[in-house]
């Protein structure tokens, strides 16, 4: 693979700094201590996403909210992040199938006691997942399903509604954003509805922020199938393409921002290997990077991290929650090292370039500089397949910086033997395995052996006097 630094492209998206705490809370002990541990480390975010069923909360008899179960909760992750989205759902009304009038009230008033409670929340995303929990679960379940499709943008218009109140409430500085509707996926059937849905609200009021879905995988229209994005990450290549296609046929406007609030190679309870410290936990580290890549290359798109902790799925998880000993304190999964790495890349995007990746498998590469010196992401996703590559990191045209002065190269790994608690847990964070001292010109070369679903870092930095 070949990097050439003389090519920016724009301001390197900070992948990491897009997070996601679990409702479920699996270790709420340690919770203080997560939150310090992931400053320290780096890995405070920029926004973190949460949920809250608002109807077991809020109460408009009395017209108050009583958050004292969550308050721990958002407080610490507060201190973890300069912004929250929150889902919100009124999940009962909804099951009830109460006119989508009706729950306006209430979200106002838990919309409005939740921004003065918690400052940082930002954003409020509406319901989460309409289209499987209030439909493809009914079906799966043997029941009738609660929503059509063309029932969830009704469903939205209370919760812009709620947000235009307490927005009018708040200086500016301070104002809400909305959107939704949180789908599973970037289904057309389901998505192609919902716009449907705002562009013939005639309310000259309505407001979408920002349009919201999952990154997993799709369902059929019916549910009868499931196809997941792990065999081909680049299969979502081309989704701000398809949402702008879909907004200019309804005369609406393109580029609108989209949070992908839920990603993974693993939705739900699935798996590749039961036993998932066998090697789903590095499938999920490389098939991230692989998802996020995509996903970065396309304009105004957003996805966050699933997740610090999993209540239930250990391969999930950012800290190892689900060992024997369980939950580790200040212990990193390798996907977890994976957001580490994403942390340690320079600010400016330039090209980079692999001939070993094909139909999403293969070597990828991500490459950045800034004044301070250079870095270069490169991992062999193989999902289940066993491939290797012998990698040559091809660099030209390296900053003004690093040239004819001594340069300090660092490389660290994740991959089955390192950085990978199941395999050492002593050494289960972020493993530094090189270092050496050079002298460059222009151009610099370095080969790297990558086994299946293995992750580099390279970085390279002037050595300083006081080194």
């Amino acid at each position: 693979m070949s990097v050439d630094f003389s090519l920016e492209q724009g301001k390197l998206r900070r992948s990491e700094q897009y997070n996601t705490w679990d409702n479920g809370d699996p270790a709420p002990e340690l919770r203080e201590k997560d939150v310090e541990f992931l400053n320290e480390q780096g890995l405070h975010s920029r926004v973190v996403r949460v949920g809250i069923t608002i109807d077991e909360l809020c109460d408009l008899k009395t017209h108050s909210c009583d958050f004292n179960t969550i308050a721990p909760w958002l407080d610490d992750i507060s201190r973890a992040t300069d912004s929250m989205v929150v889902h919100v759902t009124p999940k009962h009304l909804i099951e009830e199938k109460r006119p989508p009038k009706e729950l306006e009230p209430l979200l106002y008033l838990a919309i409005r006691e939740l921004k003065k409670r918690f400052p940082k929340i930002d954003y409020i995303e509406a319901t989460n997942e309409p289209d499987w929990e209030f439909h493809g679960a009914q079906i799966y379940a043997g029941k009738s399903p609660i929503l059509s499709p063309a029932e969830v943008y009704p469903y939205y218009v209370p919760y812009y509604k709620a947000v235009n109140r307490v927005n009018a409430e708040l200086a500016d500085n301070q104002k809400l954003r909305v959107g939704g509707p949180a789908l599973t996926g970037m289904t057309e059937f389901w998505m192609t509805a919902f716009l449907d849905g705002y562009a013939a609200d005639s309310n000259p009021q309505k407001q979408l922020d920002f349009v919201s879905y999952h990154g997993y995988g799709e369902f059929s229209d019916d549910f009868s199938s499931y196809r997941s994005y792990k065999s081909d990450p680049s299969e979502i290549r081309d989704q701000r393409q398809r949402l702008d296609r879909w907004l200019v046929e309804r005369q609406l406007t393109p580029g609108i921002p989209v949070l992908v609030t839920e990603t993974g190679i693993y939705p739900g309870p699935s798996f590749d290997d039961p036993d998932p410290s066998k090697k789903d936990y590095l499938r999920q580290a490389a098939g991230q990077a692989s998802l996020f890549y995509w996903w970065g290359k396309q304009a105004e798109i957003y996805p966050f991290h699933w997740v610090v902790r999993h209540a239930t799925q250990g391969r999930k998880d950012q800290l190892i929650t689900h060992s024997a000993a369980q939950p580790e304190v200040d212990t990193f999964s390798p996907y977890g090292n994976l957001l580490l790495m994403q942390s340690m890349m320079k600010q400016t995007r330039v090209k980079a370039r692999s001939n070993s990746l094909s139909q999403g498998l293969g070597v990828y590469a991500i490459a950045a500089k800034d004044t301070t010196g250079v870095s270069v992401m490169v991992w062999n996703y193989q999902h289940t397949n066993a491939g290797r590559f012998r990698t040559q990191i091809q660099l030209s045209s390296l900053p003004a910086e690093l040239r004819d002065q001594t340069v300090r190269q660092r490389l660290y790994r994740i991959d089955q033997t390192t950085s990978n608690y199941w395999h050492n847990p002593d050494k289960a964070n972020l493993q530094q395995v090189a270092e050496k001292t050079l002298a460059l010109d222009d151009s610099h070369t370095e080969t790297v052996e990558l086994e299946a679903n293995g992750l580099y870092l390279m970085v390279l930095e002037p050595v300083s006097e006081t080194d």
